[in-house]
């Protein structure tokens, strides 16, 4: 008993561990490591998007647009880790994860907005939540492969 209570609690601890350290290089990467300058926003949606098809610096936006998907990865698969494994929670519905997602992400946006550290845009509140959406479906993915083995 005592072998399965600390492979929970060993769990537990990785599960904290890895959710803290992937919030402070999402924080880093889009507050801390800015030079503050001017307010700035952009919320017209999908701007980022009609760039790519338009060919306004392809490249550049297609960066941009996987880099904001890809961030919020790891909170997709991370947050129902961390619900069922430290609160016990049975099950995380997606629409937790995609409103976890989106307030963190507001948060980013509006701070950048008030510091001048970053443009505050629309389009990264999106593609921040459809990446978390896909770090969930890796999560549930996994874990029905380990309950089928079961």
């Amino acid at each position: 008993m005592k072998r399965a209570q600390g492979i929970v609690f060993n769990k537990r601890i990785i599960a904290i561990m890895l959710t803290l350290l992937h919030i402070a290089i999402v924080l880093y990467i889009t507050l801390i490591d800015r030079i503050p300058g001017e307010r700035r926003h952009m919320l017209t949606p999908f701007w980022e998007i009609r760039n790519v098809i338009n060919g306004t610096e392809r490249s550049f936006y297609i960066g941009q647009i996987i880099g904001n998907l890809l961030m919020l990865v790891p909170t997709g698969f991370l947050l129902p880790t961390i619900f069922t494994t430290i609160f016990k929670c049975k099950k995380i519905r997606w629409y937790h994860v995609a409103s976890t997602a989106l307030l963190f992400s507001l948060f980013i946006e509006i701070t950048q907005y008030i510091t001048g550290r970053g443009l505050m845009e629309f389009d990264d509140v999106f593609n921040n939540t459809v990446g978390c959406l896909l770090g969930y479906a890796v999560y549930l993915i996994i874990r029905r492969r380990i309950n089928n083995r079961k």
